[in-house]
């Protein structure tokens, strides 16, 4: 049986569950976040705290960016599609948000971030 990749984790939900569907909602939560924080260092999401985007903090982006990609290594051969697909898109959209940070700071004649 393929998991389920969006099983609510609510205690009512999860009641039910295999414990293959939790793992799978669990890891989908766990690459979730990570990409958010990676996201949100980048200065590309408000913060869930404040509400603000705040300046970007490309080495704390950077951290969360490596975990998703020990995370790809440490699983490979033991994910369904569902959850490769979200890993692989995850990791390509804050590998392409910390690119473009990058080249914008090191852009002499583009914006500079005042952080």
């Amino acid at each position: 049986m393929t998991p389920e990749p969006n099983v609510p984790l609510d205690e009512e939900s999860l009641a039910g569950a295999d414990p293959a569907a939790i793992h799978s909602a669990l890891f989908g939560q766990l690459v979730a976040g990570h990409g958010q924080m990676a996201l949100m260092f980048l200065g590309c999401i408000e913060n869930p705290h404040t509400g603000l985007k705040e300046a970007p903090q490309p080495e704390a982006a950077k951290i969360f960016i490596d975990q998703l990609e020990m995370i790809a290594a440490k699983t490979r051969g033991n994910l369904d599609a569902g959850e490769i697909q979200l890993l692989e898109r995850t990791i390509a959209v804050v590998h392409h948000e910390f690119v473009a940070l990058i080249d914008r700071l090191n852009d002499p004649d583009g914006p500079r971030d005042p952080g």
